[in-house]
């Protein structure tokens, strides 16, 4: 099997221990940091985690080893230099990010310990950040007007169909033609390669038909969304796609699949939907998660207010 660029090795022998010794003969203290971080990403994919999961913990764990070198003992790495790394990522990486890169590190000394390759203390201590609550303002309905009166055949199949399922964007960009089911539903493979059933809306399948229609030759295991010269959308292309309908339509909210999700959500609960099956369609596993797509605008909560207050029901004023 072919490896990518980032996923070849990053130890050499000598991160291993002493020489001529075996993993079995090393010491707690002997595994070094590259040759656990092989180690570890090998488990992750043994273990069904996704590609992109893994070249995700992947990817924090090198920039480890190039802080702290690939023969470093993972038990000679105590916290305190953990997070003065963390502390100089800061000035250019998002909270968020450094908040993924605590979860990520700790992971792997969970997983050292487990695996009783190293005790790995300096990665458990470590506390995830407190991370500040960015709210992510939805598209108001003039916005979606807009995006759609300038959207092609593509661009409106792509809108709609984010606005209607809140898909993520790795999951559009993996669907395929025959995952459009007969029921008015989509098959969906989300997160760690759990699939799920996501209904869509009658106006999102008709600009799907009517997108379908603009290419020859259609089999069920086509790209649902291609590029203009064939080979099927990459979730970076749809992110440029949205991202340019966006700059058409000049609407003042950031362009993304990411606002569409949030959007979803918003519409999701103002329109009546219930938060758990709105967290089924999300393809969330607790209801946290979905709090963090659903804020509702002042003008939202007024109206519920309006419609649910204690008082006005019980005098029988009316808002």
């Amino acid at each position: 099997m072919a490896r990518s660029p980032d996923s070849s090795p990053v130890c050499s022998p000598d991160s291993l221990g002493p020489a001529g010794g075996s993993l079995d003969s090393f010491g707690p203290l002997a595994i070094g940091l590259g040759a656990a971080t092989d180690l570890f990403s090998g488990a992750k994919a043994a273990e069904g985690a996704s590609p992109r999961t893994v070249e995700w913990y992947r990817m924090i764990l090198i920039r480890a080893v190039r802080r702290f070198g690939e023969a470093r003992p993972v038990d000679a790495i105590p916290a305190a230099e953990l997070r003065a790394w963390l502390l100089e990522l800061r000035a250019s990486l998002a909270p968020e990010s450094i908040a993924g890169y605590v979860r990520g590190l700790k992971a792997f000394g969970n997983w050292c310990a487990a695996e009783e390759l190293a005790s790995a203390p300096g990665f458990r201590a470590l506390r995830r950040p407190k991370v500040p609550r960015r709210l992510i303002a939805p598209f108001s309905d003039p916005e979606l007007r807009s995006l759609l009166a300038v959207a092609d055949a593509r661009e409106r199949a792509l809108a709609l169909v984010l606005l209607d399922t809140g898909l993520r964007l790795s999951e559009l960009a993996s669907l395929r033609v025959g995952d459009v089911r007969p029921d008015g539903t989509l098959h969906v493979m989300g997160k760690g390669a759990k699939e799920r059933i996501v209904p869509i809306g009658a106006t999102a399948r008709r600009a799907l038909v009517r997108y379908l229609a603009t290419r020859t030759g259609v089999a069920a295991g086509d790209p649902l969304f291609c590029g203009r010269w064939g080979p099927g959308l990459t979730a970076r292309g749809i992110q440029l796609a949205i991202a340019r309908l966006g700059r058409r339509a000049a609407v003042g909210t950031r362009c993304s699949p990411h606002t569409f999700r949030h959007t979803f959500a918003h519409g999701y609960l103002v329109n009546g939907g219930d938060v758990f099956s709105l967290q089924q369609i999300l393809g969330h596993t607790t209801l946290d998660m979905v709090r963090r797509y659903v804020t509702l605008s002042e003008a939202d909560l007024v109206a519920r207010h309006r419609t649910a207050s204690p008082a006005d029901r019980l005098i029988g004023v009316r808002g």
